[in-house]
């Protein structure tokens, strides 16, 4: 005769909480982002109403905003302690206008050669001769994946560090641009 195993043991042994225990989670996500987003259409209809009109549910079951009230309040979880967040308007890339240089992307790479980008370059570097150059760089070797950063007047600053196995070559670029930055910061 086969038995099955009931479900909460087959989640046990898979290493999963139970989907009530999911749902309760991503129910407290919902709670907590919302209540911090005061804007939000949904606001005013989750923690305005009366506590009264979630549980008139015609279900058996108390309704999904009544009951996770329920569980802040059972775990002593005050949402009046959660600050509201202040969304900037406009947002700061369409407020500062930035001065990005791009010539460098202006011509064909295949028909432009290595020493046309090279003077373009040094044309661009002095423009900023009291500055710096930082390089960075990412790379992917089969599964290895590493970022490194490089200060050209300050080269016992220069770092790298070894991303987790299987990261795409695109993490390791924005991670050797984010050592480059952390490491400015700190001198700033």
């Amino acid at each position: 005769m086969n038995r099955t195993s009931p479900i909460k043991s087959l989640y046990a042994e898979a290493g999963e909480p139970s989907l009530e225990h999911r749902r309760m989670k991503l129910a407290f996500n919902y709670v907590l982002k919302l209540k911090s987003l005061p804007r939000n259409t949904c606001h005013e209809v989750v923690f305005e109403a009366p506590l009264s009109d979630f549980s008139a549910a015609t279900k058996s079951e108390p309704n999904l905003v009544a009951n996770t009230f329920e569980h802040f309040k059972n775990a002593n979880i005050s949402l009046n302690i959660i600050d509201n967040l202040h969304v900037q308007c406009p947002p700061p890339w369409e407020e500062h206008n930035i001065n990005v240089g791009i010539s460098l992307t202006k011509q064909n790479k295949e028909n432009t050669s290595e020493v046309a980008y090279q003077k373009e370059f040094f044309r661009i570097k002095e423009n900023f001769s009291n500055h710096y150059a930082v390089f960075t760089d990412g790379s992917k070797l089969e599964e290895k994946v590493a970022a490194a950063t490089y200060f050209s007047e300050h080269p016992d600053r220069s770092k790298a560090t070894r991303l987790r196995d299987g990261a795409s070559v695109f993490s390791a670029e924005l991670e050797g641009i984010a050592l480059a930055l952390s490491e400015i910061k700190k001198t700033h």
